[in-house]
């Protein structure tokens, strides 16, 4: 008897989420019901459809309009944090991967004498006195934080006037070097930026030349840590090491520290094993799973891969250029998609709109 209850159940949950999808997929007139209520604050039960189709479905399944759609209704609805949800993402992070301890290298991981293997190509470097010494002692992360903004550079940044609300988070970690002149929209707090070493390669003639523009860029982000993966390639190494050295030169307030390749292996494993496929992680996808674990509560702007805002406006890939992503290199919406899963689930909030 209770088999078939389960069976039914799983029918009943199934059924509903058919026929909610389907009628997402309608192309309905001005006066469909969900055309009202769309941007406009849903009833519980159209919140909890919303939830449940989104829990139980794969990105593959929508049309873009109907996606669209189910994305701004759930941006109608109230995020309810679940603690429970959110805990149980942290444990999840800190058994795979322990960002806490591991994802900065640090002279406690990688003492002297030990070999870094780097998690992008088949090279080894040791670690001599020289290189021991340009690690921090321990990570910044043993203790955890209470509330963080992992902040993207999606061009739905314009105009969401969030950058008040960023600059309240206890943490802000930020992604690629962005300018930070659109204040009102993004805000200025940084505690952590990441630096991809084509920008320094690319905008800063890899640091070989006047390092006054660099220096400059640097200054916006005050007393922060800058991430760099300077164990991911070989190419990656020297530009990263002049980016220090640079810093320290300049006696400028940021520092910067390096990604852990041991934590990035096992990180891209955990996200593998999801049925999330890419050839690299993403900046994003790599501070999101680092916030989720060490913040006790998390938010994140300006996470939208697409070309239009959800009324079907187009919008700039980055809130400042736009300037596209190496095609096939990552897998933005796929990885947004898990964002949306975990912002149903109420393990962290995932802001699309106006602050």
């Amino acid at each position: 008897m209770m088999r078939c209850w389960k069976v039914l159940l799983i029918l009943s949950t199934g059924l509903a989420c058919y026929f909610f999808y389907q009628s997402l997929q309608s192309q309905p007139g001005p006066g469909h019901h969900w055309s009202r209520k769309i941007g406009a604050a849903l009833s519980a039960d159209e919140c909890s459809r919303v939830n449940t189709l989104l829990l139980h479905s794969t990105m593959k399944i929508f049309k873009k309009e109907a996606f669209f759609k189910m994305v701004k209704m759930l941006q109608g609805c109230p995020w309810i944090e679940n603690p429970e949800e959110h805990k149980m993402l942290q444990r999840n992070f800190q058994t795979c991967c322990n960002a806490s301890y591991s994802m900065i290298v640090t002279q406690e991981n990688t003492p002297m004498g030990d070999t870094i293997h780097y998690d992008a190509e088949n090279r080894t470097k040791n670690v001599t006195e020289s290189l021991y010494n340009l690690f921090p002692k321990k990570s910044p992360f043993q203790k955890e934080i209470r509330r963080c903004a992992v902040v993207g550079n999606g061009g739905i940044l314009n105009n969401s006037f969030c950058g008040n609300e960023i600059d309240r988070a206890d943490f802000v970690f930020r992604l690629n070097l962005p300018p930070l002149n659109w204040t009102k929209d993004v805000g200025t707090k940084t505690d952590l930026v990441t630096a991809n070493p084509s920008i320094l390669i690319d905008k800063f003639s890899s640091l070989n030349k006047k390092k006054e523009p660099f220096i400059t860029k640097v200054k916006e982000y005050g007393s922060s840590m800058i991430l760099l993966p300077a164990f991911s390639f070989l190419m990656n190494t020297e530009v990263s090491f002049r980016a220090l050295h640079t810093i320290k030169d300049f006696d400028l307030k940021s520092r910067v520290v390096f990604f852990n390749p041991d934590y990035l292996r096992k990180l891209s494993a955990h996200w593998k094993s999801t049925g999330l496929k890419f050839y690299r992680m993403s900046s994003g996808l790599m501070m999101v799973s680092v916030a989720a674990e060490v913040c006790e509560t998390l938010t994140l702007y300006g996470f939208w891969p697409f070309s239009e805002d959800l009324d079907g406006v187009w919008i700039s890939h980055h809130y400042y250029d736009n300037a596209l992503s190496k095609p096939g290199f990552h897998s933005m919406s796929d990885e947004f998609y898990w964002y949306l899963q975990m912002h149903a689930q109420g393990s962290l909030r995932l802001n699309l709109g106006q602050c």
